[in-house]
């Protein structure tokens, strides 16, 4: 992702804390690196507001932050694509690249995987609002990651071979949303009501987990006299070495 997008994401994730984005898209906005640069920012946050309200603007930049907080590694990216009409609904289309990689050696399975992505992006997102709106009939959240084994999470970024790739895709009506920000119901009941893809097939997500797990742990600093792998992003803003 660029700079641009990264910069957006993080200035919505500090302006959540306040309700003033609605009538003021600057409020908690760091300093960009440049003027022009700001005022691209505040012009994207603007329109999107505009166009999907002010809490869809928001959850594009929470689910890029979340994703960078958990545990990706390669390039993240979040984006708004538009309306999507299906089963009679209309939906805001949000995807997510979340550059996680999942562990092989944890041996999970694909629906452990797909419950792991709900809990440190999805349902880290959404614990942010009390309530929620969009001009639709609800959300359809693509979100895409990856696997596979590897000891030190350095290594993933090191290397041209970064897993398979699993997409999943979450419809969520405002309905039900509404119900599970208000605390009417749980995140179970939420997904049982929702209608999940992972790689274009229907499955059931049932929590195992429940709570959302900790954030992973890094990897462990080596001794002072060897070399350690960069974790800043590149000159070309992106999250990840990748």
């Amino acid at each position: 992702m660029t700079a641009r997008a990264l910069l957006f994401a993080l200035s919505l994730a500090i302006a959540s804390a306040t309700p003033a984005i609605a009538n003021d898209p600057s409020a908690g906005l760091p300093i960009a690196p440049g003027k022009d640069e700001r005022q691209a920012v505040l012009l994207l946050m603007k329109q999107n507001t505009e166009k999907y309200g002010s809490d869809v603007a928001l959850l594009q930049g929470l689910l890029l932050v979340h994703s960078l907080q958990g545990e990706a590694v390669l390039s993240t990216e979040s984006r708004i694509l538009g309306f999507e009409k299906t089963g009679g609904r209309n939906y805001v289309n949000c995807r997510v690249a979340s550059g996680v990689v999942l562990n092989d050696k944890q041996q999970l399975t694909a629906e452990q995987r797909l419950e792991r992505i709900w809990h440190i992006v999805l349902e880290r997102a959404f614990s942010k609002y009390e309530k929620f709106s969009a001009p639709a009939d609800g959300l359809a959240i693509e979100i895409e990651y990856n696997h596979k084994a590897f000891d030190r999470m350095a290594e993933v970024g090191e290397s041209d071979d970064v897993g398979p790739t699993e997409r999943a895709k979450f419809y969520l009506t405002m309905a039900d949303l509404t119900d599970y920000m208000g605390r009417r119901v749980g995140p179970q009941e939420l997904l049982e009501r929702s209608k999940i893809l992972l790689d274009d097939q229907p499955v059931k997500l049932r929590l195992v987990e429940v709570t959302m797990p900790p954030p992973p742990v890094k990897d462990v600093p080596p001794p002072e006299n060897a070399a350690a792998p960069s974790a800043a992003p590149g000159p070309d803003g992106r999250s990840a070495k990748r």
